[in-house]
Protein backbone atom coordinates (compact mmCIF):
# COMPACT_ATOMS: atom_id res chain seq x y z
CA UNK A 1 0.00 0.00 0.00
CA UNK A 2 0.95 3.65 -0.41
CA UNK A 3 1.07 5.66 2.80
CA UNK A 4 1.47 9.44 2.79
CA UNK A 5 3.74 10.11 5.74
CA UNK A 6 4.04 13.87 5.36
CA UNK A 7 4.25 16.93 3.16
CA UNK A 8 7.48 18.84 2.58
CA UNK A 9 7.45 22.48 1.47
CA UNK A 10 10.77 24.03 0.47
CA UNK A 11 11.50 26.96 -1.84
CA UNK A 12 7.83 27.24 -2.69
CA UNK A 13 7.68 23.66 -3.92
CA UNK A 14 5.62 20.87 -2.43
CA UNK A 15 6.75 17.26 -2.14
CA UNK A 16 4.93 14.24 -0.81
CA UNK A 17 6.78 11.88 1.51
CA UNK A 18 5.34 8.49 0.58
CA UNK A 19 6.04 5.03 2.02
CA UNK A 20 5.56 2.17 -0.42
CA UNK A 21 6.92 -1.37 -0.29
CA UNK A 22 8.83 -0.46 2.85
CA UNK A 23 10.71 2.38 1.14
CA UNK A 24 10.22 6.09 1.74
CA UNK A 25 10.50 8.42 -1.25
CA UNK A 26 9.86 12.05 -2.13
CA UNK A 27 7.51 12.88 -5.00
CA UNK A 28 7.16 16.39 -6.42
CA UNK A 29 3.53 17.47 -6.70
CA UNK A 30 2.70 17.96 -10.37
CA UNK A 31 -1.11 17.89 -10.31
CA UNK A 32 -4.13 17.87 -8.03
CA UNK A 33 -4.72 14.14 -8.54
CA UNK A 34 -1.61 13.38 -6.49
CA UNK A 35 -3.13 15.17 -3.53
CA UNK A 36 -6.57 13.68 -3.99
CA UNK A 37 -5.14 10.16 -3.77
CA UNK A 38 -4.89 10.62 0.00
CA UNK A 39 -8.06 11.54 1.88
CA UNK A 40 -5.99 12.80 4.82
CA UNK A 41 -3.84 15.13 2.69
CA UNK A 42 -5.34 18.29 4.23
CA UNK A 43 -4.84 16.93 7.75
CA UNK A 44 -1.11 16.55 7.15
CA UNK A 45 -0.90 19.76 5.12
CA UNK A 46 -2.50 21.96 7.79
CA UNK A 47 -0.89 20.22 10.79
CA UNK A 48 -3.39 21.82 13.13
CA UNK A 49 -2.88 21.42 16.86
CA UNK A 50 -6.64 21.42 17.46
CA UNK A 51 -7.99 18.25 15.90
CA UNK A 52 -11.70 17.89 15.10
CA UNK A 53 -12.31 21.39 16.42
CA UNK A 54 -15.95 21.55 15.32
CA UNK A 55 -18.61 22.40 17.89
CA UNK A 56 -21.92 20.61 18.42
CA UNK A 57 -25.15 22.23 19.53
CA UNK A 58 -28.59 20.98 20.51
CA UNK A 59 -30.97 20.69 23.45
CA UNK A 60 -28.95 20.19 26.61
CA UNK A 61 -25.63 19.79 24.76
CA UNK A 62 -22.56 21.25 26.44
CA UNK A 63 -18.81 21.00 26.02
CA UNK A 64 -17.02 19.00 28.69
CA UNK A 65 -13.33 19.90 28.89
CA UNK A 66 -11.16 17.02 30.05
CA UNK A 67 -7.57 18.00 30.75
CA UNK A 68 -4.85 19.16 30.38
CA UNK A 69 -3.98 17.87 33.86
CA UNK A 70 -6.46 15.37 35.21
CA UNK A 71 -6.81 11.74 36.21
CA UNK A 72 -6.61 9.40 33.23
CA UNK A 73 -4.70 11.82 31.01
CA UNK A 74 -1.03 11.01 31.52
CA UNK A 75 0.34 13.91 29.48
CA UNK A 76 -0.50 17.58 29.10
CA UNK A 77 -3.30 17.41 26.57
CA UNK A 78 -6.93 18.40 26.46
CA UNK A 79 -10.09 16.72 25.18
CA UNK A 80 -13.20 18.66 24.20
CA UNK A 81 -16.15 16.31 24.56
CA UNK A 82 -19.62 17.42 23.49
CA UNK A 83 -22.37 15.65 25.37
CA UNK A 84 -25.83 16.02 26.89
CA UNK A 85 -25.09 13.51 29.63
CA UNK A 86 -23.57 10.07 29.28
CA UNK A 87 -23.00 9.83 25.50
CA UNK A 88 -20.09 11.52 23.73
CA UNK A 89 -21.58 13.21 20.67
CA UNK A 90 -18.32 14.59 19.33
CA UNK A 91 -14.71 14.49 20.54
CA UNK A 92 -11.93 16.93 19.72
CA UNK A 93 -8.34 17.01 20.94
CA UNK A 94 -6.11 19.99 21.75
CA UNK A 95 -2.44 19.08 21.28
CA UNK A 96 -1.05 22.56 21.86
CA UNK A 97 -0.07 21.93 25.47
CA UNK A 98 2.78 19.68 24.31
CA UNK A 99 3.83 21.66 21.23
CA UNK A 100 7.54 22.50 21.66
CA UNK A 101 8.53 23.49 18.10
CA UNK A 102 10.94 20.58 17.98
CA UNK A 103 11.48 20.84 14.23
CA UNK A 104 12.81 24.38 14.63
CA UNK A 105 15.20 23.10 17.32
CA UNK A 106 16.95 20.87 14.75
CA UNK A 107 18.08 23.85 12.67
CA UNK A 108 21.73 24.90 12.93
CA UNK A 109 22.64 21.68 14.72
CA UNK A 110 25.07 19.06 13.52
CA UNK A 111 23.62 15.64 12.92
CA UNK A 112 25.44 14.32 15.98
CA UNK A 113 23.96 17.05 18.17
CA UNK A 114 20.45 16.49 16.83
CA UNK A 115 20.14 12.78 17.66
CA UNK A 116 19.32 13.61 21.27
CA UNK A 117 16.62 16.02 20.10
CA UNK A 118 14.99 13.27 18.06
CA UNK A 119 15.00 10.97 21.10
CA UNK A 120 13.44 13.64 23.30
CA UNK A 121 10.31 14.08 21.16
CA UNK A 122 8.65 11.07 22.79
CA UNK A 123 10.54 8.95 25.31
CA UNK A 124 8.37 5.87 24.68
CA UNK A 125 9.45 5.93 21.01
CA UNK A 126 12.95 7.31 21.60
CA UNK A 127 14.70 4.53 19.68
CA UNK A 128 12.26 4.69 16.75
CA UNK A 129 12.73 8.45 16.45
CA UNK A 130 16.49 8.05 16.67
CA UNK A 131 16.57 5.34 13.98
CA UNK A 132 14.28 7.25 11.59
CA UNK A 133 16.36 10.40 12.05
CA UNK A 134 19.75 8.73 11.60
CA UNK A 135 18.49 6.89 8.51
CA UNK A 136 17.45 10.24 7.05
CA UNK A 137 20.91 11.68 7.74
CA UNK A 138 22.63 8.60 6.32
CA UNK A 139 20.51 8.76 3.17
CA UNK A 140 21.16 12.49 2.81
CA UNK A 141 24.92 12.11 3.08
CA UNK A 142 25.19 8.67 1.44
CA UNK A 143 26.72 7.12 4.55
CA UNK A 144 27.21 3.36 4.34
CA UNK A 145 26.06 1.63 7.51
CA UNK A 146 27.66 -1.58 8.72
CA UNK A 147 25.33 -4.59 8.59
CA UNK A 148 25.96 -5.21 12.27
CA UNK A 149 24.64 -1.73 13.10
CA UNK A 150 21.56 -2.32 10.94
CA UNK A 151 20.87 -5.66 12.61
CA UNK A 152 21.19 -4.24 16.11
CA UNK A 153 18.89 -1.36 15.25
CA UNK A 154 16.28 -3.89 14.11
CA UNK A 155 16.68 -5.88 17.33
CA UNK A 156 16.37 -2.77 19.49
CA UNK A 157 13.26 -1.64 17.61
CA UNK A 158 11.66 -4.94 18.65
CA UNK A 159 12.89 -4.41 22.20
CA UNK A 160 11.09 -1.05 22.15
CA UNK A 161 7.98 -2.67 20.67
CA UNK A 162 7.81 -5.22 23.50
CA UNK A 163 7.80 -2.77 26.39
CA UNK A 164 5.43 -0.38 24.60
CA UNK A 165 2.94 -3.13 23.82
CA UNK A 166 3.10 -4.33 27.42
CA UNK A 167 2.42 -0.77 28.55
CA UNK A 168 -0.62 -0.33 26.26
CA UNK A 169 -2.13 -3.71 27.11
CA UNK A 170 -1.66 -3.12 30.85
CA UNK A 171 -3.45 0.24 30.51
CA UNK A 172 -6.33 -1.44 28.68
CA UNK A 173 -6.66 -4.04 31.43
CA UNK A 174 -6.65 -1.33 34.08
CA UNK A 175 -9.20 0.81 32.21
CA UNK A 176 -11.49 -2.22 31.90
CA UNK A 177 -11.27 -2.80 35.68
CA UNK A 178 -9.14 -5.96 35.36
CA UNK A 179 -6.92 -4.99 38.27
CA UNK A 180 -5.21 -8.36 38.85
CA UNK A 181 -4.40 -8.73 35.15
CA UNK A 182 -3.19 -5.12 35.03
CA UNK A 183 -0.87 -5.74 38.00
CA UNK A 184 0.71 -8.79 36.35
CA UNK A 185 1.16 -6.89 33.07
CA UNK A 186 2.67 -3.92 34.89
CA UNK A 187 5.15 -6.30 36.48
CA UNK A 188 6.14 -7.58 33.02
CA UNK A 189 6.44 -4.00 31.78
CA UNK A 190 8.85 -3.20 34.61
CA UNK A 191 10.79 -6.39 33.85
CA UNK A 192 11.10 -5.31 30.22
CA UNK A 193 12.44 -1.87 31.25
CA UNK A 194 15.02 -3.48 33.56
CA UNK A 195 16.07 -5.75 30.72
CA UNK A 196 16.46 -2.68 28.48
CA UNK A 197 18.90 -1.25 31.01
CA UNK A 198 20.87 -4.48 31.23
CA UNK A 199 21.17 -4.67 27.44
CA UNK A 200 21.84 -1.01 26.66
CA UNK A 201 22.38 0.94 29.86
CA UNK A 202 19.11 2.84 29.36
CA UNK A 203 15.60 1.86 30.44
CA UNK A 204 14.12 3.78 27.50
CA UNK A 205 16.87 2.93 24.98
CA UNK A 206 18.29 6.45 24.84
CA UNK A 207 21.84 7.33 23.86
CA UNK A 208 22.41 4.03 22.05
CA UNK A 209 21.97 4.85 18.38
CA UNK A 210 23.97 7.40 16.39
CA UNK A 211 24.63 8.39 12.81
CA UNK A 212 26.36 5.45 11.12
CA UNK A 213 27.11 3.62 14.34
CA UNK A 214 26.01 2.51 17.80
CA UNK A 215 27.39 3.59 21.15
CA UNK A 216 26.80 0.30 22.91
CA UNK A 217 26.61 -3.40 22.12
CA UNK A 218 25.65 -5.83 24.92
CA UNK A 219 28.21 -8.30 26.16
CA UNK A 220 27.78 -11.98 25.30
CA UNK A 221 26.82 -12.57 28.93
CA UNK A 222 24.04 -9.99 28.72
CA UNK A 223 22.89 -11.43 25.40
CA UNK A 224 22.50 -14.84 27.05
CA UNK A 225 20.62 -13.20 29.90
CA UNK A 226 18.31 -11.53 27.36
CA UNK A 227 17.61 -14.82 25.57
CA UNK A 228 16.46 -16.37 28.85
CA UNK A 229 14.56 -13.28 29.99
CA UNK A 230 12.62 -12.71 26.75
CA UNK A 231 11.68 -16.37 26.69
CA UNK A 232 10.23 -16.02 30.20
CA UNK A 233 8.46 -12.74 29.35
CA UNK A 234 6.87 -14.35 26.30
CA UNK A 235 5.71 -17.41 28.23
CA UNK A 236 4.34 -15.38 31.13
CA UNK A 237 2.56 -12.98 28.80
CA UNK A 238 1.06 -15.79 26.73
CA UNK A 239 -0.45 -17.36 29.85
CA UNK A 240 -1.92 -14.00 30.87
CA UNK A 241 -3.22 -13.35 27.36
CA UNK A 242 -4.91 -16.75 27.06
CA UNK A 243 -6.49 -16.24 30.47
CA UNK A 244 -7.67 -12.72 29.59
CA UNK A 245 -9.42 -13.67 26.34
CA UNK A 246 -11.46 -16.20 28.30
CA UNK A 247 -12.68 -13.43 30.60
CA UNK A 248 -16.09 -12.51 29.16
CA UNK A 249 -16.33 -9.26 31.12
CA UNK A 250 -12.97 -8.03 29.81
CA UNK A 251 -13.75 -9.02 26.23
CA UNK A 252 -17.17 -7.35 26.37
CA UNK A 253 -15.60 -4.05 27.42
CA UNK A 254 -13.20 -4.01 24.47
CA UNK A 255 -15.35 -5.67 21.83
CA UNK A 256 -17.07 -3.23 19.40
CA UNK A 257 -15.54 -0.24 21.20
CA UNK A 258 -13.98 2.45 19.03
CA UNK A 259 -14.55 0.47 15.83
CA UNK A 260 -13.01 1.63 12.55
CA UNK A 261 -13.52 0.05 9.15
CA UNK A 262 -10.60 -0.66 6.84
CA UNK A 263 -11.67 2.20 4.56
CA UNK A 264 -11.86 4.61 7.47
CA UNK A 265 -8.43 3.58 8.77
CA UNK A 266 -6.86 4.05 5.34
CA UNK A 267 -8.61 7.38 4.78
CA UNK A 268 -7.24 8.64 8.12
CA UNK A 269 -3.65 7.70 7.31
CA UNK A 270 -3.26 5.15 10.10
CA UNK A 271 -0.37 2.70 10.18
CA UNK A 272 0.89 0.14 12.66
CA UNK A 273 -1.40 -1.89 14.95
CA UNK A 274 -4.36 0.47 14.51
CA UNK A 275 -4.36 -0.14 10.75
CA UNK A 276 -3.55 -3.84 10.93
CA UNK A 277 -6.42 -4.33 13.40
CA UNK A 278 -8.73 -3.40 10.51
CA UNK A 279 -7.38 -6.21 8.34
CA UNK A 280 -5.02 -4.03 6.29
CA UNK A 281 -1.39 -5.06 5.90
CA UNK A 282 1.20 -2.31 5.74
CA UNK A 283 4.79 -2.54 4.53
CA UNK A 284 6.52 -1.35 7.68
CA UNK A 285 8.17 -4.69 8.48
CA UNK A 286 10.16 -4.32 5.26
CA UNK A 287 11.50 -0.84 6.01
CA UNK A 288 14.97 -2.42 6.13
CA UNK A 289 16.23 -5.94 5.51
CA UNK A 290 15.78 -8.44 8.33
CA UNK A 291 17.84 -11.56 8.78
CA UNK A 292 14.66 -13.25 9.95
CA UNK A 293 11.44 -11.81 8.55
CA UNK A 294 8.71 -10.83 10.99
CA UNK A 295 5.14 -11.90 10.17
CA UNK A 296 2.50 -9.21 9.70
CA UNK A 297 -0.26 -9.65 12.29
CA UNK A 298 -3.77 -8.55 11.38
CA UNK A 299 -7.28 -8.70 12.80
CA UNK A 300 -10.47 -7.76 11.02
CA UNK A 301 -12.82 -6.23 13.59
CA UNK A 302 -11.09 -2.83 13.86
CA UNK A 303 -12.13 -2.29 17.48
CA UNK A 304 -10.23 -1.85 20.75
CA UNK A 305 -10.14 -5.63 21.18
CA UNK A 306 -8.60 -6.15 17.75
CA UNK A 307 -5.98 -3.48 18.42
CA UNK A 308 -5.11 -5.25 21.69
CA UNK A 309 -4.91 -8.65 20.00
CA UNK A 310 -2.60 -7.35 17.27
CA UNK A 311 -0.26 -5.92 19.90
CA UNK A 312 -0.35 -9.14 21.90
CA UNK A 313 0.63 -11.30 18.91
CA UNK A 314 3.32 -8.82 17.88
CA UNK A 315 4.74 -8.81 21.39
CA UNK A 316 5.24 -12.58 21.37
CA UNK A 317 6.65 -12.51 17.83
CA UNK A 318 9.10 -9.78 18.82
CA UNK A 319 10.35 -11.89 21.74
CA UNK A 320 10.95 -14.82 19.39
CA UNK A 321 12.62 -12.54 16.85
CA UNK A 322 15.07 -11.18 19.44
CA UNK A 323 15.87 -14.64 20.83
CA UNK A 324 16.59 -16.06 17.37
CA UNK A 325 18.81 -13.12 16.45
CA UNK A 326 20.77 -13.07 19.68
CA UNK A 327 21.62 -16.74 19.25
CA UNK A 328 23.65 -15.82 16.15
CA UNK A 329 24.77 -12.35 17.23
CA UNK A 330 28.28 -13.45 18.26
CA UNK A 331 29.06 -13.51 14.52
CA UNK A 332 28.54 -9.76 14.30
CA UNK A 333 31.96 -8.48 15.23
CA UNK A 334 32.33 -4.75 14.78
CA UNK A 335 33.33 -1.72 16.80
CA UNK A 336 30.11 -0.15 18.07
CA UNK A 337 31.63 3.31 18.50
CA UNK A 338 34.09 3.36 15.63
CA UNK A 339 35.38 6.83 14.82
CA UNK A 340 33.67 8.43 11.84
CA UNK A 341 34.89 11.50 10.03
CA UNK A 342 32.91 14.69 10.72
CA UNK A 343 29.98 15.10 8.36
CA UNK A 344 30.66 18.31 6.44
CA UNK A 345 28.75 17.39 3.30
CA UNK A 346 25.43 18.70 2.03
CA UNK A 347 22.32 16.87 0.93
CA UNK A 348 18.71 16.01 1.68
CA UNK A 349 17.20 12.72 2.69
CA UNK A 350 14.39 10.94 4.45
CA UNK A 351 14.18 7.93 6.71
CA UNK A 352 11.54 5.84 8.44
CA UNK A 353 11.20 3.45 11.34
CA UNK A 354 8.48 0.98 12.27
CA UNK A 355 7.64 2.27 15.74
CA UNK A 356 5.33 0.38 18.14
CA UNK A 357 2.38 2.50 16.96
CA UNK A 358 3.20 2.97 13.28
CA UNK A 359 5.44 4.81 10.84
CA UNK A 360 7.79 7.53 12.05
CA UNK A 361 9.34 9.50 9.20
CA UNK A 362 11.97 12.24 9.03
CA UNK A 363 13.07 14.60 6.30
CA UNK A 364 16.29 16.59 6.69
CA UNK A 365 18.22 19.07 4.59
CA UNK A 366 21.91 19.57 5.41
CA UNK A 367 24.35 22.26 4.28
CA UNK A 368 28.06 21.90 5.12
CA UNK A 369 27.26 19.51 7.94
CA UNK A 370 24.58 21.68 9.54
CA UNK A 371 20.87 20.88 9.49
CA UNK A 372 19.01 23.70 7.75
CA UNK A 373 15.53 22.16 7.63
CA UNK A 374 13.82 19.24 9.32
CA UNK A 375 10.34 17.76 9.37
CA UNK A 376 9.04 15.01 11.62
CA UNK A 377 5.94 12.90 10.94
CA UNK A 378 4.58 10.64 13.64
CA UNK A 379 1.89 7.95 14.02
CA UNK A 380 0.42 9.71 17.04
CA UNK A 381 -0.72 12.72 15.00
CA UNK A 382 -3.04 10.80 12.69
CA UNK A 383 -3.69 8.36 15.53
CA UNK A 384 -5.02 11.14 17.77
CA UNK A 385 -7.41 12.20 15.04
CA UNK A 386 -8.63 8.62 14.60
CA UNK A 387 -8.94 8.10 18.35
CA UNK A 388 -11.09 11.21 18.68
CA UNK A 389 -13.28 10.07 15.77
CA UNK A 390 -13.75 6.62 17.28
CA UNK A 391 -14.99 8.13 20.58
CA UNK A 392 -18.08 9.60 18.93
CA UNK A 393 -21.35 7.96 20.01
CA UNK A 394 -19.71 6.07 22.87
CA UNK A 395 -20.35 6.62 26.57
CA UNK A 396 -17.86 8.14 28.99
CA UNK A 397 -16.93 4.83 30.62
CA UNK A 398 -15.67 3.63 27.23
CA UNK A 399 -13.34 6.60 26.90
CA UNK A 400 -10.13 5.26 28.56
CA UNK A 401 -9.78 1.94 26.81
CA UNK A 402 -10.81 3.31 23.41
CA UNK A 403 -8.19 6.05 23.62
CA UNK A 404 -5.49 3.82 25.14
CA UNK A 405 -5.99 1.17 22.46
CA UNK A 406 -4.47 3.45 19.83
CA UNK A 407 -1.14 3.69 21.71
CA UNK A 408 -0.72 7.39 20.94
CA UNK A 409 1.08 10.13 22.88
CA UNK A 410 0.53 13.88 23.02
CA UNK A 411 4.27 14.59 22.91
CA UNK A 412 4.65 12.45 19.78
CA UNK A 413 1.66 14.08 18.08
CA UNK A 414 2.39 17.73 18.93
CA UNK A 415 6.18 17.61 18.47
Amino acid sequence: MRLLAGIIETDGKEQLLIIEDGIVRLFSVENEEQREEFAYYNLLKDRQLHLRNESVSGPGVFRFRYGPVTAGVREAGCFHLYTFGEKILHAGIDLSWKHRRMEDAFENKTSQQAVGLAESICSNFALSHSVAFTRAIENALDIKVDMGVQNWRNILLEVERIYNHLYVISKLASAAAQKVLASHLSSLFEEALRLNEILTGSRYLMGINHVGRLHHIPSLENMQHAITSYSLISKRFERLFVHSVNNANYMDRLHASGTLTADQAISMGLSGPSLRACGVKDDLNTTIGHLIQLPVITQNEGDALARMEVRAEELMNSCEYIINHLKISDAWNFNPDEDIEPFNQSGEGCGIANSPSGAIAYYVAINDGMITYARVFTPSYVGMNAAAFSLDEHIFTDFPFIFDSFGVHFSDAAR
